[in-house]
């Protein structure tokens, strides 16, 4: 049965395991990035503020559709994933906005404020600026891993409200439960993810206590885990108590079935940074569109896909949904 104009995911010969999938997505060539049109800063809350790309195909005009792509951890508007499918959708001839999520990318050192799972109000922010500076251009929301939870974390609790122009959400391999997503990274199997997850965190952390050498010190131990970090500084930082708080309060799961726009739910069962127990007893029971495959690691999906997106089966299914739900709007 096909998806969208798609043939069901088979993973290409020699990348078939999820951690194969995962690697070899973030290697396998791709066209180089091209210059943003515009850059804007936008306030949020806290006095921090984002940094956005813009890409404007030419003749688009206010009223047309806009895709704004959020990233994952560690993550910025220059990750190859937010390059590819921004480059496609330009092409399709929609306006692309690309965030750079607090303190990320360029952003770095005009927030004191660090990214998480549950910065749904960042995505709020640039939404209502778009509304304003955009009026009357639909808007699809595109959010990749940790930025695919914030994604579906905001699209369930405003549930018939969407913030904005929002009328479309996708979200790529995004971890609805934290906290089985935490104890699925800890897996001996999967402990290379979490120890380059949380290694990156106490990077960025220690860079940005270089930034602003008033903040309070954070001493990370030798070998920590991506939940020790979340525990000694996500949490406590961004007003939880602690990790179990923070997962509790930014899981989208109990909120997805809330979502009133059309929705995309990509995910991979053999993924070895989610865990995909939750989407799976969903499966079936919410209106929203949900692929679950069996192969495909994390925001990986390398397949057979046609002449135009070579391998790349993921930015085929986004871009083809995001095609059909423009005609079935009547763009």
């Amino acid at each position: 049965m096909s998806i969208v104009g798609l043939p069901p995911f088979q993973p290409a010969p020699l990348i078939r395991g999820g951690a194969v999938q995962t690697i070899a997505a973030q290697v396998w060539p791709q066209w180089p990035d091209v210059r943003p049109t515009k850059t804007y800063k936008i306030d949020v809350t806290d006095g921090d503020r984002l940094v956005v790309m813009e890409y404007r195909p030419a003749g688009w005009a206010a009223g047309q559709r806009i895709a704004l792509l959020v990233h994952g951890l560690n993550g910025c508007y220059r990750s190859r994933y937010m390059i590819r499918i921004g480059r496609e959708l330009v092409r399709r001839g929609m306006l692309v906005v690309r965030v750079n999520m607090r303190g990320c990318g360029p952003g770095f050192g005009l927030a004191r404020g660090f990214n998480h799972a549950g910065r749904t109000e960042d995505i709020r922010a640039v939404l209502r600026w778009l509304a304003n500076l955009y009026a009357g251009s639909p808007t699809t929301l595109i959010g990749f891993s940790l930025g695919g939870n914030a994604t579906l974390k905001m699209a369930g609790d405003d549930s018939q409200h969407p913030t904005g122009n929002l009328d479309s959400v996708v979200a790529i391999s995004p971890p609805v439960d934290l906290t089985a997503s935490a104890r699925h990274i800890q897996l001996p199997e999967n402990r290379f993810y979490d120890w380059y997850f949380a290694t990156e965190c106490v990077r960025t952390v220690r860079h940005l206590h270089q930034r602003f050498p008033d903040m309070p010190a954070f001493r990370a131990p030798q070998r920590m885990r991506l939940f020790d970090f979340d525990d000694a500084f996500t949490a406590p930082r961004s007003g939880y108590r602690d990790a179990a708080d923070y997962y509790a309060q930014s899981s989208s799961a109990p909120v997805i079935s809330d979502i009133r726009v059309p929705a995309l739910i990509l995910c991979a069962l053999d993924d070895p940074v989610v865990d995909t127990g939750t989407l799976e007893k969903m499966r079936g029971q919410t209106a929203l569109d949900m692929v679950l495959t069996h192969h495909g690691g994390h925001m990986g999906f390398l397949g057979r896909t046609g002449r135009r997106f070579g391998l790349r089966w993921m930015d085929a299914l986004v871009v083809n949904w995001i095609e059909r739900m423009r005609r079935t709007v009547g763009e």
